[in-house]
């Protein structure tokens, strides 16, 4: 039997998702098994989602929030269960907030809330970053076997990393005798990946690509070439924005880690890029404004 291409593009977890099958199996179970991915990408989206005040990671905001009304003598921590999907992806989150000593941060959605990068529906009251500094943080939250206590009010936005994870849950739908290729915005997961080559963007011009050979099934890069002049980059520690020229990409096993890495590694130094890359058997490619090439192993 021939081998069959399917080509689809849907906008989902706030970009473009483009998935690419080929196989020898007919146009329809090509079809059937896109619909099945774009299904999964969906599911997560719809439990990750900032922007929806329907989202799971909304409803634990609002109680996470609601710590600043409890009186000032009750210290009783807020714990919930959560899905088996949040657990995961807290979970890494939190161990590489703790590699990092409070570099890599997830409650960093006060700050963009600020910076007008998130949308504003849990009706926090901002006026600078020191406000955003006088919430909680990711030492305040953890995670165990489905069970997540905050113990003080504080706001998560998993961005990246649910974006990452949703592509790493749709490629193990995938059979091994189909090639799968799923790019989420620079989130990018390819099953039969050896030998395959990936275009890494580092400015906002079209030509600004350089071509590099996969290191492992999944690949994320992030950059600020597409923002004129707001930086998606927050420190954590301090509030403020990070300037970063270029592109930062990071080559494991699973999407949701090298998206979590890139954040990590643009505002960590060289050393640390280095620890990361070997504690979490990764490889990092940042490439400036100008297309030079730094690796990090």
């Amino acid at each position: 039997m021939k081998i069959n291409t399917l080509e689809r593009c849907k906008t989902l977890l706030g970009t473009f998702v483009e998935i690419e099958l080929k196989g020898a199996v007919d146009d329809d179970e090509l079809i059937a098994l896109s619909n099945s991915l774009f299904d999964e990408i969906e599911r997560i989206h719809n439990l990750f989602s900032f922007h929806s005040e329907l989202s799971e990671i909304s409803a634990l905001n609002r109680q996470a929030l609601d710590l600043a009304n409890r009186a000032e003598d009750d210290e009783k921590p807020l714990t919930l269960t959560v899905s088996e999907d949040l657990n995961k992806v807290l979970s890494l989150a939190l161990q590489l907030n703790q590699f990092t000593r409070g570099l890599y941060d997830i409650t960093v959605a006060p700050s963009l809330i600020l910076n007008e990068q998130l949308p504003n529906h849990l009706a926090l009251t901002l006026v600078n970053r020191h406000c955003t500094l006088s919430l909680g943080n990711s030492c305040h939250i953890t995670c165990k076997d489905g069970e997540v206590t905050i113990t003080k009010p504080l706001c998560i936005d998993l961005g990246g990393i649910a974006k990452g994870y949703a592509v790493d849950c749709a490629l193990k739908k995938v059979p091994e005798h189909i090639f799968c290729r799923i790019n989420a915005g620079g989130d990018l997961a390819i099953n039969q990946w050896k030998n395959e080559e990936v275009a890494v963007k580092y400015n906002k011009r079209g030509s600004a690509l350089r071509t590099v050979k996969m290191q492992n099934r999944a690949l994320a890069t992030s950059g600020n070439y597409l923002r004129d002049k707001k930086s998606a980059f927050v420190n954590p520690l301090t509030g403020k924005h990070i300037k970063f020229k270029g592109s930062m990409s990071v080559f494991s096993a699973d999407v949701m880690l090298s998206d979590a890495l890139t954040k990590a590694m643009i505002l960590s130094s060289r050393a640390q890029r280095r620890q990361l890359a070997k504690y979490y058997n990764a490889q990092a490619i940042k490439i400036n404004r100008l297309g030079f090439v730094k690796l990090y192993y």
